[in-house]
C-alpha cells in the first residue's frame, strides 16, 4: 500500500519502507514530538515525516493517512511467506558453517538465562559515549547525562506512538539504563 510520494523524484515509499529504513529522531513535545527521516532509494533525499501510530506518517502540518493494516507495516525481509513456499533467505539463512546441519530444538529456558547472562556487557567506553560524558565524569555529572538522555526514549514519553517505535524505544532506554549503572558502579569504586 502506497502512503506516498517522494516530493523530488515521485518515487512512492510505503509503511514497511518506513518501518524498515527511518530512523526515529527525538524531539521535545512542545516542538511536535518525535519524527521519522527516511532516504528515498532512487534520489537519497531525506524525507521528514511525523509517526502518528497505526502505521502512519505525514509530513509535518499534513493530516494523518488512513491507518494501514499490521501486515502492511512489516519489512518485507520480516513478512511471513504463505504456507507452503520457502521463507525469505535473510530471515532463515544459517552461518556458513551450518548450512547441512539438521534443525535443532530449541534450548530449555534455564540455557536460554544462561546465555543471556554469559552475553558480553557494555564496554565502559561505549557507556561514555551513549551518555557523552567522560570516564572521569562524577555521579551527579552522570545522572543529569543518564536523565537528559532519557527523556528522548523513556517508555511514558513514547506511549502514543507505534508498537514497533515504542520497543525500539525500550531497547534505547535499558542500554542507556545500562550504561549509567556501569559508569554508576565504576564511579563508586
Amino acid at each position: 500500500m502506497e502512503l506516498g510520494r517522494c516530493p523530488a523524484c515521485a518515487t512512492p515509499y510505503s509503511a514497511a519502507d518506513l518501518v524498515g529504513l527511518g530512523i526515529l529522531r527525538a524531539r521535545p513535545a512542545v516542538a511536535g514530538g518525535p519524527l521519522l527521516e527516511y532516504r528515498c532509494g532512487s534520489c537519497a533525499r531525506v524525507l521528514t515525516l511525523v509517526p502518528h501510530g497505526d502505521g502512519r506518517y505525514a509530513p509535518p502540518g499534513e493530516p494523518p493517512p488512513p491507518a494501514v493494516p499490521v501486515e502492511e507495516r512489516r519489512p518485507h525481509w520480516v513478512r511471513e511467506a504463505p504456507r507452503g513456499a520457502p521463507r525469505a533467505a535473510a530471515a532463515t539463512a544459517a552461518p556458513p558453517e551450518d548450512v547441512g546441519a539438521p534443525p535443532t530444538s530449541a534450548p530449555p529456558p534455564s540455557a536460554a538465562r544462561e546465555a543471556k547472562a554469559a552475553a558480553p556487557r557494555l564496554g565502559a567506553l561505549e557507556a561514555c559515549e551513549l551518555l557523552g560524558v567522560s570516564v572521569t565524569a562524577p555521579k551527579e555529572e552522570l545522572e543529569r547525562a543518564f536523565r537528559s538522555r532519557s527523556l528522548t526514549c523513556h517508555p511514558d514519553k513514547v506511549a502514543h506512538l507505534d508498537a514497533e517505535f515504542q520497543a525500539l524505544a525500550d531497547r534505547k532506554f535499558k542500554r542507556l539504563m545500562e550504561a549509567y549503572q556501569l559508569l554508576s558502579e565504576l564511579a563508586s569504586s
